[in-house]
């Protein structure tokens, strides 16, 4: 079906609570850059949080290619910067440091096979088996971006190893599909999480990314900003949520 389709279809899903989709369990959320994790699922983990529930957040890539032409942030102070703002947006949704993993990867480089993404799925596993995960939420394999479909995969490889790991899906990029672009998907299944009590939070959490949603980094014409039209679907009172089929 065309992503129109595909995501009206997702918008209507039934509405559950954060108890319900993670089992009331440790769970973790696997974010290809630093904002992934607030974009898609910041509600989700504020509320779990506000119930004291453990959680983690396990990022993939360094975000060291939003601005890759930035003198005034090189490579090294663009890395700092996107992991000191993952910090703070973790703070604000309840989520200590402590309970945030990072890979390090390279931004656009993330494997999607070979050996160093079997060196990630054993990395990514090790923290899951640490925290006593059963849930993971990743990013949609369909997300118009490589490392987006490279974090995706290695969910699936790691529930092939475990078929008990529970995976969601949370589009990010897929948002902005052309309503007449095909998805090789079937019909979305899954749920639609309420988090309008949780709002404020999810938005300050994602203003904390400064450098993806301000001109902060202003001297990069090839640099990534978020404008008002991309951040339209993160802000809305429910997030989405996919079930992974077992493959």
């Amino acid at each position: 079906m065309n992503a129109e389709d595909y995501f009206h279809r997702v918008k209507g899903l039934p509405i559950t609570g954060w108890r319900e989709l993670t089992r009331g369990e440790p769970f973790a959320v696997l974010s290809p850059h630093p904002d992934d994790e607030s974009l898609g699922a910041g509600g989700l983990i504020a509320q779990a949080r506000h119930h004291a529930q453990n959680l983690s957040i396990i990022l993939l890539t360094d975000g060291s290619q939003s601005h890759p032409n930035s003198k005034t942030y090189p490579r090294d102070r663009l890395i700092a910067t996107r992991r000191s703002e993952l910090a703070e947006a973790a703070g604000i949704l309840g989520v200590p440091l402590n309970r945030l993993f990072e890979l390090g990867l390279h931004d656009t480089a993330a494997p999607s096979e070979g050996p160093d993404f079997e060196h990630s799925v054993d990395r990514v596993s090790t923290i899951l088996a640490s925290i006593d995960a059963r849930t993971l939420f990743v990013t949609w394999e369909h997300d118009p971006h490589c490392d987006h479909q490279a974090a995706a995969r290695l969910a699936q490889k790691l529930r092939r190893r475990d078929p008990a790991l529970t995976l969601w899906s949370y589009p990010v990029w897929g948002w902005h599909l052309s309503p007449s672009h095909m998805v090789s998907a079937p019909a979305p299944k899954g749920f639609r999480l309420a988090i309008e009590d949780v709002l404020p939070q999810k938005r300050a959490a994602i203003a904390a990314h400064t450098s993806q949603m301000t001109d902060l980094i202003d001297d990069d014409p090839d640099g990534f900003r978020f404008t008002n039209e991309t951040l339209e679907p993160f802000l809305r009172p429910f997030e989405y949520y996919i079930e992974v089929p077992l493959r």
